[in-house]
């Protein structure tokens, strides 16, 4: 009867942790970012970004945002702290139109997203306390040549942006797979 207890016990424990054990489908582990850029302390660079955004809105509205040669920059941050990392990389770039900016950013192994868009911004950061996770459905690379670095981003499954804790109606938008987007920055060129 001991053992049987025992054994329920154990078996009630390894239930809980599981059910109530942080599982959080908006993340997976981090490797961190293979840039040129990655151990400066700080910098403005500038460059031009291209691609599509596709997304869908808290009415369930799909658009597509296009970003054709439009102007974007890379302003790399110091952490006073140095806790994880030297430097925060901050991308952003604007539609084609200028009316929607997207910004990218790292630090660590982690990352964020968010784009500003009628009047509203809405984002997903994983840039918190371990600094260990990115954003599941968000690939990146980074492709080098002698006079810029491009990043490339592909959107492989939907992500969910929510707009600021503080406004007074919560809303979110999402990003849709084949979403895919390329900044293109200048190695050599400070702002």
């Amino acid at each position: 009867m001991k053992n049987i207890r025992t054994s329920f016990i154990i078996l009630l424990t390894f239930l809980s942790l599981c059910a109530f054990g942080q599982n959080d489908s908006r993340a997976i582990d981090g490797n961190g970012f293979d840039s040129v850029f990655q151990n400066l302390e700080s910098g403005n660079f500038s460059g031009t970004i291209n691609g599509i955004l596709i997304v869908k809105d808290s009415k369930n509205k799909e658009s597509l945002l296009d970003f054709q040669g439009s102007s974007a920059k890379l302003d790399i941050e110091k952490d006073e702290h140095e806790v994880y990392d030297l430097s925060y990389k901050k991308y952003s770039g604007k539609t084609t139109s200028g009316k929607t900016e997207i910004k990218y950013e790292t630090y660590a192994s982690a990352n964020s997203i968010g784009i500003e868009i009628s009047g509203e911004y809405y984002d997903l950061s994983l840039i918190d306390g371990a600094c260990d996770l990115v954003i599941n459905g968000l690939e990146y690379s980074y492709e080098s040549e002698k006079s810029a670095e491009y990043l490339i981003i592909r959107i492989t499954k939907e992500i969910e942006l929510m707009n600021r804790y503080d406004s007074k109606i919560r809303k979110a938008i999402k990003i849709l797979p084949n979403s895919t987007l390329v900044f293109a920055i200048n190695r050599n060129k400070k702002l």
